[in-house]
């Protein structure tokens, strides 16, 4: 390896290392190097035989200078929920490094919904040594981990790439093979690059031999950084300008317009400046499903999630009277769209914000436009800029109260003197349980339909996977969310009414059936030292199942745990590090959220137990089945 000249300066903000132009270091080393520079503080994984070569760079003396950080987790499918979660929180990408074949298949559930809901996630793949590959000889073997051919597998080798070819252009926006070292540095930037772009996961397959291999440093030299805005296509000056007037007049002609924030705000890093617009315009506004918490639900024009006719009453009318829809990061799906029961004034104008594309529909005169190759989130940051208030001629009803939780309007079959825990005893206590600026990761299940029509504390961060909808990532993907608190702390707080030096808590609701999927996990949160408060819902089983099909069956049943017992075998043998406790009553759970809301301690890990009806859910969830089962007897 040639040698390196270090020189460094002070510029106001950090001292940097730079590096002359002829000096090398090792591809492995590079490859840690990139992922510190844009933001990635921690990687998940596995080991495994392809990687470890890999994985040594971690140790080398620049990388641990950095303070780039290795999180093993229990198997590869939660690292890739980690690094899911580590992305949800930080807006980085998050990394997780497994191994050829076992390892990467194992993580191949946790990438599609990453892709599916548009996660930035790197997948590193350790492959076989390109010395070997390039041998003649090689493409006849049946190596370990790879999957030999249906037909002759004793005559002709395997498909060696056989993982590369199902992952690219299905679960991958971006997809690089290595195979040449002069190119390898080009070749995982433009996958990073691709990332950013696109906001889905890519993978680098990285040969076993290649990260001993010397490579130059030009790359971390010329372009030491990399982030979103670097890979987003800005339209020229001239064609922005024409797309804010094309906004503008549909928006000063408005009476009742109204702002759906959608998930691609979040995952594009522009909800601040959405928020922004919301406060300055006084426009009704509303979130999606999958949108959650991207809107201050505490701005006094608030209107509620809106989903189609399976949200709540009083805000679908609200939503249906408007009669200009600004759709910013547009995601449609049949989730997200209450299957696709999203329903328009008459005549209303509809703009649909993506990163792909503006698109303009007028319903009165059937006529639509769509502005191809744009990305939305330069485009709003633009229209915040320029629009003049003033000219805003809003006509709202003025007897509409906002939407809180107060003013939340739900069925209540239940009397107020039960002592028993339900769903709809939760929707009422919950929301006071949090406070401005929290983090919440919520579990695919009962209770996460519960949460769609909390009207959140400011600044609040919500978590879930709202379309993909595995049961079990959310366990694992609250340690991802954890690790990303730790490398960017409060990096979800964009002002807001938030108590100086309160430490943002992190709070994961999780049932006892999705727990039981990935509970692996809760051993990594504890030697991590994570502080978390989990809330499992022990309702014996996967009650959402129950709703939907076999309400009795026993495949909708599982074994019973101690949960509060967990972490004893977990690794805090003393219980030094945790709390547990067992919740049957409506008086000790308010209690314990009180104490949990008020405390000023975060450094232990709470866990409550609480005990829930088997076959009691939440109205939402109820309408949400009745609709996917109309639709099915309509086919």
């Amino acid at each position: 390896m040639a040698p390196v000249t270090i020189d460094t300066f002070m510029d106001q903000d950090e001292p940097h290392v730079v590096f002359n132009q002829s000096a090398t270091i090792p591809f492995g080393e590079y490859i840690f190097r990139r992922l510190f520079s844009i933001g990635t503080k921690s990687v998940f994984g596995v080991p495994g035989d392809f990687n470890l070569s890999l994985l040594e760079y971690l140790y080398a003396p620049s990388v641990e200078e950095d303070g780039l950080k290795w999180v093993g987790t229990c198997n590869e499918l939660n690292a890739a929920y980690a690094a899911d979660g580590y992305s949800r929180y930080s807006n980085k990408i998050g990394c997780l490094i497994t191994t050829y074949g076992v390892g990467e298949l194992s993580a191949l559930n946790g990438i599609a919904g990453s892709f599916a809901e548009n996660v930035k996630v790197l997948h590193i793949v350790g492959v076989a040594k390109s010395t070997d590959s390039r041998s003649d000889n090689f493409r006849e073997r049946n190596l370990h981990h790879l999957v030999p051919r249906l037909h002759d597998s004793n005559f002709k080798g395997p498909n060696h790439k056989v993982y590369h070819d199902m992952v690219q252009d299905n679960v991958a926006c971006s997809v690089a093979y290595l195979e040449d070292i002069e190119t390898a540095c080009d070749q995982v930037d433009a996958v990073i690059r691709d990332i950013y772009r696109y906001s889905k996961p890519g993978y680098v397959f990285v040969p076993a031999d290649f990260p001993d291999m010397s490579v130059r440093l030009d790359n971390l030299i010329s372009v030491p950084h990399i982030s979103q805005q670097d890979c987003i296509t800005i339209p020229s000056e001239t064609h922005l300008f024409s797309i804010i007037d094309m906004i503008t007049t549909w928006m000063y002609s408005s009476k009742t317009p109204a702002i759906l924030g959608d998930v691609l705000t979040d995952r594009y890093g522009v909800s601040d400046i959405l928020n922004k617009l919301i406060y300055a315009s006084k426009i009704w506004n509303f979130s999606t499903v999958m949108g959650k918490s991207v809107i201050d639900e505490t701005n006094p024009s608030y209107m509620g999630q809106y989903n189609g006719k399976e949200g709540l009453k009083q805000v679908y009318e609200h939503f249906e009277s408007c009669d200009l829809i600004l759709h910013f990061g547009v995601d449609i799906n049949e989730i997200n769209n209450g299957h696709y029961s999203f329903t328009y004034k008459p005549n209303a104008k509809i703009i649909q914000f993506h990163p792909n594309y503006i698109r303009f529909v007028d319903t009165r005169y059937g006529e639509e436009q769509i502005l191809e190759g744009v990305n939305f989130a330069p485009v709003l940051q633009e229209l915040y800029q320029h629009i003049d208030v003033s000219k805003l001629s809003l006509q709202y009803d003025p007897s509409v109260i906002p939407y809180t939780n107060e003013t939340m309007k739900l069925e209540d079959p239940t009397s107020d003197q039960s002592t028993d825990i339900t769903q709809v005893h939760l929707q009422k206590v919950i929301p006071k349980f949090l406070n401005p600026g929290d983090v919440v990761v919520c579990e695919t299940g009962s209770f996460q339909f519960s949460v769609r029509d909390f009207a959140f504390p400011t600044q609040l961060k919500y978590i879930s996977q709202g379309f993909f909808l595995s049961i079990g990532m959310a366990l694992p993907a609250a340690l991802g969310v954890g690790i990303a608190m730790q490398d960017h702390p409060n990096a979800h707080i964009n002002g807001g009414n938030i108590n100086e030096g309160y430490k943002p808590r992190l709070i994961l609701f999780e049932g006892d059936g999705a727990a039981q999927m990935t509970i692996q996990e809760l051993s990594t949160i504890l030697k991590f030292h994570i502080p978390i408060e989990i809330v499992i819902w022990n309702n014996n089983g996967y009650t959402i199942e129950r709703a939907i099909m076999g309400p009795t069956r026993s495949y909708n049943d599982i074994m019973s745990w101690k949960w509060t017992k967990l972490f004893e075998a977990f690794g805090d043998f003393d219980g030094k590090y945790t709390n547990n406790t067992i919740i049957e009553s409506t008086s000790k759970l308010a209690l314990k959220l009180k104490d949990l809301k008020n405390s000023s301690a975060r450094d232990r890990i709470e866990l409550l137990e609480v005990k829930l009806g088997v076959l009691d859910f939440p109205e939402q969830l109820k309408c949400m089945v009745e609709a996917a089962a109309l639709k099915r007897n309509k086919k």
